[in-house]
């Protein structure tokens, strides 16, 4: 299900990169990468290593870094019919709580929107 999910958010989160960094050369668009794709006992090792070198189950999917005036913007990637988990609303929340943009989006069009809600200028004919 895990695997499955991932291949339908994938192409979603390719082309929302891909506009971003068309859009905005001098900006940071970083994926970070939370998921694990291992089984058994491997994944067991390989989560705790990542939890005590600092990886947060939650963390959402992109982070961008426009210029500083402008403040980190962060975007949970979902596929149609997909919802946050309890973990990622934790996370969404607290990043909220401290003054942080973080938008569920679907699509570049939810990016579009998303940016246009928070007063943040991107060119409106690029598609």
């Amino acid at each position: 299900m895990e695997d499955l999910r991932m291949k339908r958010e994938a192409p979603i989160q390719r082309a929302i990169v891909q506009w971003l960094r068309a859009q905005h050369p001098a900006w940071i668009v970083h994926h970070c990468r939370n998921e694990i794709n291992k089984s058994g006992k491997a994944i067991a090792r390989e989560l705790a290593e990542a939890k005590q070198n600092g990886a947060i189950t939650g963390w959402p999917d992109l982070i961008v870094l426009p210029p500083s005036h402008v403040g980190p913007i962060f975007f949970e990637v979902k596929a149609e019919g997909n919802y946050p988990t309890d973990a990622q609303r934790r996370v969404h929340d607290q990043l909220r709580g401290l003054g942080y943009r973080v938008g569920i989006v679907r699509s570049v069009d939810d990016v579009k929107q998303r940016l246009a809600d928070w007063g943040i200028w991107f060119n409106r004919g690029a598609a």
